[in-house]
């Protein structure tokens, strides 16, 4: 009897303890924590969709193994519906306390933690740079929000590029920005001293936001290195190999950025080159050559188009 009376007395201090954890959080807090995007947390924890219908995201189950994805996450309402199972669904926090088989409380903090170090790689705060585009025009801009791709046209415009979801996940961010003109947003990411390169499909060229460098993918131990002009030239590389790169990779963002690069270079012992068949392509590869660095050009391969990203959306 006094152990069945010790058990409800346990129980009951448990059901206390959770109560107060529950309550410590106002509404506005849970609110917050709920406007936390599903999307992107799951792309934090490396789960991507394998399609996308409109707002409506879909996923293989995270609850059993399936071929045809039946988890839904709506873009605009930010919630999740597994069809596979009427019981799963609802907020982000739902989706967590399902994920880790944890209870509100400690649901709530993982997405805290998750916001905390979002909010401390950047992708909250607003910053100001002097930005200069590929013309070498000076404009004023200010980045308003660096976070996952999700705005519908980001993702045609990835698509029209003939790049997978995967990899543009992977490798870009949405970022928003304004000038004054208005308000802009684009896909992109951040170079090696802290500029953003940022490009849309409504841009004939992208544009550098801050300082304009070099963007390095380091592969460990890597003792070969791959040079690409622009971005959507190693993303189509990536598509093409089908796999993320097996060697150290340097994005130039543009061949006027080679002297950046040329230190780096110079460390590996063979560079393979993926620049453009023009006039600027072939002057960086002068260039290399004569500071005795030991390359491949590679541009046979998307030849007779001028660079990767032309050969793989036109062949």
């Amino acid at each position: 009897m006094k152990t069945h009376f010790k058990t409800i007395i346990t129980t009951f201090f448990k059901i206390i303890v959770l109560f107060r954890n529950i309550k410590m959080k106002t509404p506005e807090q849970i609110k917050e924590l709920k406007q936390v995007s599903i999307i992107g947390f799951l792309r934090y924890r490396g789960i991507i969709p394998i399609k996308i219908s409109g707002n409506e995201y879909w996923y293989l189950s995270l609850l059993r193994n399936e071929n045809t994805a039946s988890l839904s996450v709506n873009l605009t309402k930010n919630v999740f519906k597994d069809f596979g199972d009427d019981s799963s669904k609802g907020s982000i926090i739902d989706l967590v306390m399902m994920l880790d088989k944890i209870s509100f409380p400690d649901a709530c903090k993982v997405l805290e933690d998750y916001d905390g170090k979002r909010e401390k790689e950047g992708g909250k705060n607003s910053f100001s740079f002097s930005c200069q585009t590929s013309k070498s025009t000076s404009k004023n801009y200010q980045i308003t929000a660096v976070k996952d791709i999700q705005h519908p046209a980001l993702i045609r415009y990835v698509k029209s590029r003939k790049i997978s979801l995967q990899n543009a996940f992977k490798y870009l961010h949405e970022i928003h920005y304004t000038n004054a003109k208005g308000k802009f947003f684009g896909v992109g990411y951040q170079n090696e001293i802290g500029g953003y390169v940022v490009r849309s499909e409504i841009m004939k060229n992208p544009i550098n936001i801050g300082d304009a460098g070099i963007k390095i993918f380091d592969v460990p131990n890597s003792k070969n290195v791959a040079v690409f002009e622009g971005a959507f030239d190693f993303l189509s590389a990536c598509e093409f190999y089908k796999g993320c790169p097996t060697m150290t990779t340097i994005i130039l963002n543009s061949t006027s950025n080679l002297n950046q690069a040329l230190t780096i270079i110079n460390q590996y012992e063979k560079v393979f080159c993926y620049l453009d068949n023009d006039d600027a392509g072939f002057k960086a590869l002068d260039k290399l050559r004569e500071a005795g660095i030991n390359i491949f050009d590679t541009s046979h391969v998307y030849k007779p188009f001028n660079d990767f990203n032309e050969f793989l959306t036109k062949k």
